[in-house]
């Protein structure tokens, strides 16, 4: 063998641990990338069950709530039923007679119902709506005195005494003394007066409005604040 072979020989030799080599490290590096695939694919499923649990926890929950809220509404039914059948017993004969005598009055049934379903505690108040109404004098009488909500369905006028200091050009109202407000919902008009701030509701079948006055940070303007409510 002569100096060339062996050369060649070892040149073979070390070719051949080289890609040896290099073929460790690539089952090694083949290894750690599939590892890490397929445990970022077992993160990914295991983070969609626990969404998937906790997707159907919530569900669960407010079917849960919406059942209790059913079951708190039909007790508190059963107890206004009990209640009003012990209304019309012999007991309370002094409330019958006080509805008869405001139906002989004049007064309209429907007009007593919805007084009795404007009584209760408003929880639950939500702002729907927040205006500023110029309240007329009799140094000014302008259309920013009245308002007109949903689409026609409430009406406001405010109406207040003049300032001792007021004049054409500053006919702002007098704060300390009361205001005068005339509401007109649905056809049906309604009369309050009082210093503000100054609150009413107006009673539905299932919720009320709940109005507020309040002085304006607008010399001779009130704000009003209009929230949707429930009865307590």
């Amino acid at each position: 063998m002569d100096f060339f072979e062996t050369q060649e020989r070892y040149r073979r030799r070390e070719m051949r641990g080289w890609f040896a080599l290099l073929l460790r490290v690539a089952i090694v590096f083949g290894t750690l990338w599939f590892g890490w695939v397929w445990g970022k694919a077992e993160q990914s499923s295991l983070q969609a069950e626990a969404n998937l649990v906790i997707y159907e926890n919530n569900v669960r929950i407010s079917e849960l709530s919406n059942e209790v809220q059913s079951l708190q509404r039909l007790l508190a039914e059963t107890k206004a039923a009990g209640t009003a059948k012990s209304v019309t017993g012999k007991e309370n004969v002094a409330l019958r007679q006080i509805i008869a005598q405001k139906i002989a009055a004049g007064v309209k049934p429907e007009q007593i119902i919805a007084s009795m379903q404007g009584l209760g505690d408003p929880v639950n108040c939500r702002e729907i709506a927040r205006h500023d109404i110029a309240v007329a004098t009799p140094l000014y009488a302008g259309p920013e005195s009245k308002i007109t909500l949903f689409d026609g369905g409430l009406k406001l006028h405010v109406e207040g005494s003049a300032g001792k200091k007021a004049q054409r050009n500053t006919p702002w109202f007098d704060p300390s003394q009361p205001v005068r407000v005339r509401q007109v919902f649905l056809g049906s008009q309604k009369i309050i007066s009082g210093v503000v701030p100054l609150e009413t509701i107006i009673p539905t079948e299932d919720w009320i409005l709940k109005l507020r006055f309040e002085t304006a940070s607008l010399h001779g303007y009130v704000t009003s604040i209009v929230s949707s409510c429930i009865l307590r």
